[in-house]
């Protein structure tokens, strides 16, 4: 595990977090609660795009985000872990806008292009989770099937495998 270090840009003129997403794609919520990121949640938004969000979208084309900050009533009411990071504006789940790419080639694509997240974790429920990290980074693979705990993943097992 290793820190790493973020350099944040200044704000974009188009107000926007990240050169592809927009601030109610990152906030937007079927919950029908009020989720209003703090300005330290809005850094973090702008961090995922530009570290996460953004070369993803140039590799792959057109991907959507299905959660990204989340408030507590929010995260709460969808079942959410207790420590998530969407909580920290620092997460967003995401899968292929018209379905012509798998969970598997967005998670692929994570370890090609080398990306600075926390965690990748593979939702069998055919989204997946990218998180960064404000402390260390765990660079952790993990896979979530529909019943059951997250089993580990090792870069080998995600280059090999197609379940979707």
């Amino acid at each position: 595990m290793s820190a790493t270090t973020w350099i944040l840009d200044p704000p974009r003129e188009d107000g926007k977090p990240g050169k592809y997403f927009t601030w109610a794609e990152l906030t937007t919520t079927s919950t029908g609660l009020l989720n209003v990121p703090a300005t330290s949640d809005r850094t973090n938004l702008r961090l995922v795009c530009k570290y996460i969000l953004d070369p993803l979208r140039e590799a792959l084309g057109p991907i959507r985000v299905t959660s990204g900050f989340r408030s507590l009533a929010v995260n709460t009411k969808v079942g959410g872990s207790k420590t998530s990071a969407h909580m920290r504006g620092c997460a967003a789940d995401v899968k292929s806008y018209r379905g012509d790419f798998t969970t598997w080639h967005i998670a692929r694509q994570v370890d090609h292009l080398r990306l600075p997240f926390d965690q990748c974790i593979v939702y069998e429920g055919g989204w997946v989770h990218l998180g960064i990290s404000t402390g260390r980074t765990r660079k952790q693979f993990l896979y979530k099937p529909r019943q059951g705990g997250y089993e580990k993943l090792t870069l080998e097992r995600i280059w090999d495998i197609e379940r979707f």
